[in-house]
C-alpha cells in the first residue's frame, strides 16, 4: 500500500506499520470496484456515466455485505445500519482508513480513486474499501431516512450553474452516485466522496509530524475530528426530511432560494469568495 520510505518524505509511526502490515494481508483478496468504464466520471458522455451508475445499483448491496463481513472476519468489528453502527465505523476508519490511500511521493493521495488509474488492485487496492466503506454510510443513512435513495446526478436539474462548474473540477466525484430525496432539491449528500475526505484527513495522522500537529489542537477541535463521520451522519438525521428547506421558505420562495444557491457557485467560478 505505501512503500517502506513511508509517506512521502514522513516515516510511518510504529504502530501504523503493524496496521499497514496486517491491512495488506486483509486486502490480498478484497473484490476491486470493476465499472465498465474506468475514467473520472464528469469527463464521461451521459451513456456512459448512466452505465457505470447502472452498475453502482447493480452491485452496490453485494459490496456493502462484503465490506462488513470483512470487518467481522478480520476486526471482529459488526456494524449494524444505525448511529452505533456508524460510530464503530467511524473508530475503526480512525484506526485504517489512513493507511487505505496510497501516497504521492509528495505526500497526500494519489488521484486513483478519482481516476481509477492506477487500477485499484495491489498498492491501491485501499480504494475499494474507501468506496465500500462510502456504500455503507450512505446505505445506512437511506435505511434510516425512507425518502432517500441514491441518485447519478441530482444537482443539475435544479442548480444547472453549479453543476456545470462542478463538471470542470477534477476530484468532486462530480457524477458519482449521491444520496438525494429531501424536501430541499438542493441538498444532496455524496457519501463516496465524504469518504475519500475522511480518509485523506486520516492519512494526516499516520506520520509522527501530522500526528504531533494534530493532538497540539485543542481538544474540542480534536473531537470533532475523531468523530467526523458520526457527527455528520447524525447531523443528516437530525435535518432529515427538509435539510434546512422550512426555514429558508419562510423567507423566499424556493424558485428564488435555488437561484440563490446557483449564483453562489457562479460567484466561486468567477473567484469572488
Amino acid at each position: 500500500m505505501q512503500s517502506a520510505a513511508g509517506r512521502g518524505q514522513e516515516i510511518l509511526l510504529p504502530h501504523m506499520w503493524l496496521r499497514k502490515l496486517w491491512l495488506q494481508r486483509t486486502l490480498r483478496n478484497y473484490p476491486p470496484y470493476d465499472p465498465p468504464y474506468k475514467v473520472e466520471e464528469r469527463l464521461l458522455p451521459p451513456e456512459k456515466t448512466r452505465e457505470n451508475f447502472d452498475y453502482f445499483m447493480r452491485v452496490r448491496h453485494q459490496r456493502m455485505a462484503y465490506f462488513r463481513e470483512w470487518l467481522r472476519r478480520y476486526f471482529r468489528i459488526v456494524l449494524k445500519p444505525d448511529t452505533n453502527g456508524v460510530e464503530a465505523l467511524n473508530r475503526w476508519g480512525n484506526k485504517y482508513a489512513g493507511l487505505l490511500l496510497e501516497a504521492k511521493p509528495s505526500g497526500g493521495p494519489t488521484d486513483a480513486y478519482f481516476t481509477y488509474n492506477p487500477p485499484w488492485t495491489g498498492s491501491s487496492a485501499g480504494c475499494n474499501v474507501v468506496f465500500d466503506m462510502g456504500i455503507t454510510l450512505g446505505e445506512f443513512l437511506i435505511t434510516n431516512c425512507p425518502k432517500l435513495y441514491w441518485d447519478l446526478d441530482p444537482i443539475s436539474a435544479v442548480l444547472p450553474r453549479t453543476g456545470t462548474m462542478l463538471k470542470r473540477e477534477f476530484g468532486m466525484s462530480f457524477q458519482r452516485p449521491s444520496v438525494t430525496g429531501s424536501e430541499n432539491p438542493a441538498s444532496s449528500w455524496p457519501a463516496l466522496h465524504h469518504m475519500h475526505t475522511f480518509a485523506h484527513h486520516r492519512m494526516h495522522w499516520t506520520t509522527h509530524p501530522s500526528a504531533c500537529r494534530y493532538y497540539r489542537q485543542l481538544k474540542v477541535v480534536r473531537d470533532l475530528v475523531r468523530d467526523e463521520l458520526l457527527n455528520d451522519f447524525k447531523n443528516m438525521l437530525r435535518k432529515y426530511p427538509t435539510f434546512g428547506l422550512d426555514g429558508v421558505q419562510r423567507e423566499m420562495s424556493l424558485s428564488e432560494y435555488l437561484d440563490l444557491v446557483d449564483s453562489e457557485a457562479e460567484q466561486k467560478d468567477d473567484g469572488n469568495e
